[in-house]
């Protein structure tokens, strides 16, 4: 059983690669790390799936991939 989820970006920052995923975890967003991306080319609104993994008190996106560009 896959356990992907899917989401919008929220927030991207092109220069750094890295930005949030309009879904939250205990009220947190899920950050998308620049190691995440890789050479994807993420927009605002985007609709990507992901998997999750926390580290800390924070929840990273991981195997990101696009299912719909805006």
């Amino acid at each position: 059983m896959s356990t992907a989820k899917v989401a919008r970006v929220k927030l991207y920052n092109n220069k750094l690669k890295a930005g949030f995923l309009d879904y939250e975890i205990d009220d947190d967003d899920v950050i998308l790390p620049t190691e995440a991306v890789g050479s994807l080319s993420l927009n605002n609104g985007d609709e990507v799936s992901f998997e999750v993994t926390k580290k800390g008190d924070k929840h990273y996106a991981t195997n990101v991939k696009v299912v719909k560009s805006k």
